[in-house]
């Protein structure tokens, strides 16, 4: 297998691993081992490319992750402009339903259930598993941690005759 395959290949393994790792690092490693692997194919000699590699690695995630996580970190502006608010931003999932699937203490998130998918959830009152709750919107300064309060049983939807 030639240089710049591997460089390429390894390239496609960090993007693939920072879709599973979301911290901004390894999508920088993939833009130097692409690069890399562009010096493979001018037939550059090894010890050039592994330079190559680690500069284009090192001055991109310099450069660029710091930017890079504000816009792709789930960052929220409705509430920036006073970092003391503490009322939840707006989330396409408010007043969604779900279960908690992780207990959840005051200051301490937990995980919740909603429409099959896992989310970090906070809330102002401890939750065990099992519960019902209701997603408030979403943490002021993290969009991805959402703010969830026990569901009201009286306006929980009648279980069909069925399920009894």
């Amino acid at each position: 297998m030639s240089s710049s395959l591997i460089w390429f290949v390894l390239g496609v393994v960090f993007f693939v691993a920072e879709l599973m790792t979301p911290a901004m690092v390894l999508l920088f490693f993939g833009v130097g081992a692409w690069a890399a692997a562009v010096l493979a194919l001018l037939d550059f000699r090894a010890d050039g490319q592994i330079i190559a590699f680690i500069s284009v690695t090192l001055i991109s995630l310099l450069a660029l992750r710091r930017r890079l996580r504000t816009v792709f970190g789930g960052k929220s502006l409705s509430n920036s402009e006073n970092p003391a608010d503490p009322s939840p931003a707006q989330h396409p999932l408010t007043g969604q339903r779900g279960t908690v699937s992780r207990s959840i203490a005051p200051g301490s998130p937990g995980e919740v259930s909603i429409g099959g998918s896992f989310w970090r959830a906070m809330a102002a009152t401890p939750l065990a598993p099992g519960r019902d709750i209701v997603v408030l919107g979403a943490d002021a300064h993290n969009t991805l941690l959402l703010m969830v309060a026990a569901a009201d049983p009286k306006n929980s939807p009648a279980p069909d005759k069925e399920d009894a």
